[in-house]
């Protein structure tokens, strides 16, 4: 077997690949003298192995070959893999290893590359291997090392990046695909609320002489032209052209105006503790007759324990005013100069279910009593704000007042004087889609009689009123 090795190293060189031996017995009589013969079956990889002419050689060729064999490292065997494995891994790492992830040309996940195995007797992954000893000859103590296995750096995933961000770009897709969409349809809504406002306008040319329409009564009570076109595109097609005195008119504003304007039907007490209110607002509205209205009520009606207190100092007659007032309903009232006083009264009154608090009339334009005002507010958290606007101040000033008191953050809207106008749409347009409720509207001078609760139907009859 000896021999037979040596002559495989001698034809097919060191990298050799034994397939196969065999062993068998040749010649002699019924095996008694016969020679043991050896069978070898070797392959190399390489393709350009040498002949049977090239082996032919002279033989000072062959011994110069064999020299220069022993002297040339040995190679480390390459694991053969496959292509596309063999191109990720010498592209990982490159603009081209992106560019092909990009492509789908790489796989999102590589098979692992066996890492080379290096021969016991050391070397470096990257320089030559020393030629092993010859012989026996022992290996120098400072050449020896331990075997060593060197690990071939494994790649990281290609794809996972990419792949990331296609799924961030899908959604940012979907996104913009929803948000087209949504556009799509806003539009389409205009368009038909457009038309709807179109076919009002056509239709209430060919009205009953002498009946006016819904949308013709808001007309005339001032309502906005545009809330007019989001009324008619909100409801049913020819419903706003119903005359105005039919139960139909009244039931289609009603109805709107559940959607747009807030309503918090006046106060309502607390099954426990008590409940304080304070009425701001511009001078001349009618806060202090406004308040002597409530107290009356909730006094009369439900027989509820108030106390009444004036912050309004400024005039004169103003505290004679509620004086008398409080005097005929039979309700305390306390005077105060600050806030420190205001907290002080509030305390002294904690036992009843509704305290009232009258404030001086302030210029939304005089910005010193309008700081004041705030600042008088902040002597109990619990003040619950409602700003007093006449209706018959002009839309562009009351848009004004709303904005500038919004500084004290008035939780609720009064509305007095409705009976001195002839116009009350100035209550739509303010108050549409408005996050502030109208507790009341008020009218006349009788106390307690001229004072609604307010809500939609009374709006709604309000609105269409001849």
């Amino acid at each position: 077997m000896k021999e037979a090795m040596e002559q495989v190293k001698e034809a097919l060189g060191r990298d050799a690949v034994i397939l196969h031996t065999k062993k068998y017995k040749d010649g002699g009589f019924l095996g008694y003298r016969s020679k043991e013969i050896v069978e070898v079956t070797a392959a190399v990889e390489d393709e350009n192995v040498p002949g049977t002419a090239k082996r032919k050689k002279s033989s000072a060729g062959e011994k110069e070959k064999k020299k220069k064999a022993e002297e040339v490292p040995i190679p480390v065997a390459n694991p053969i893999l496959p292509a596309n494995v063999l191109s990720q891994y010498k592209t990982h790492g490159t603009e081209q290893g992106v560019e092909l992830a990009a492509q789908g040309a790489v796989s999102p996940s590589p098979p692992p590359v066996s890492p080379p195995v290096f021969p016991a007797f050391g070397g470096d992954a990257f320089s030559p291997v020393p030629s092993p000893p010859k012989g026996n000859e022992p290996v120098p103590a400072a050449e020896a090392e331990p075997a060593r296995i060197i690990k071939a750096p494994q790649p990281e995933p290609l794809a996972a990046e990419p792949a990331a961000r296609n799924v961030q770009q899908m959604e940012e897709g979907k996104q913009e695909s929803s948000g087209e969409d949504a556009e799509k349809i806003q539009k389409l809504e205009d368009e038909l609320a457009k038309m709807k406002a179109l076919l009002a306008q056509v239709m209430s040319r060919d009205s009953k002489e002498g009946s006016i329409s819904l949308q013709e009564a808001l007309r005339r009570q001032d309502v906005d032209k545009a809330i007019l076109d989001d009324m008619a595109a909100r409801s049913d097609a020819g419903e706003t052209l119903a005359d105005m005195k039919s139960g139909e008119a009244r039931a289609t504003l009603r109805k709107y105006l559940d959607h747009v304007v807030k309503c918090s039907q006046g106060l309502q007490l607390p099954e426990h503790g008590s409940r304080i209110v304070a009425l701001i607002g511009p001078t001349g509205v009618g806060k202090t007759t406004t308040l002597a209205k409530i107290a009356a009520r909730f006094v009369l009606d439900q027989e509820t324990r108030v106390a009444l207190i004036t912050a309004d100092t400024y005039r004169i007659s103003a505290v004679e005013q509620l004086k008398t007032y409080s005097d005929i309903i039979g309700l305390p009232l306390e005077i105060v100069y600050s806030p420190d006083e205001l907290r002080k009264a509030i305390r002294k009154h904690s036992d009843k279910q509704l305290i009232l608090i009258d404030t001086a009339g302030r210029s939304q334009h005089n910005e010193y009593q309008m700081k004041e005002l705030k600042e008088l507010l902040k002597a109990n958290t619990r003040v619950e704000k409602h700003l007093v606007i006449s209706a018959t101040t002009k839309s562009k000033d009351a848009v004004d007042i709303l904005e500038k008191f919004s500084v004290c953050r008035p939780d609720h809207v009064i509305f007095t004087k409705v009976d001195e106008t002839s116009s009350v749409g100035l209550i739509l347009n303010l108050l549409y889609e408005k996050d502030i409720a109208l507790s009341y509207l008020a009218y006349g001078q009788s106390v307690p009689d001229d004072i609604m609760p307010a809500s939609a139907e009374k709006l709604a009859e309000l609105l269409l009123r001849e």
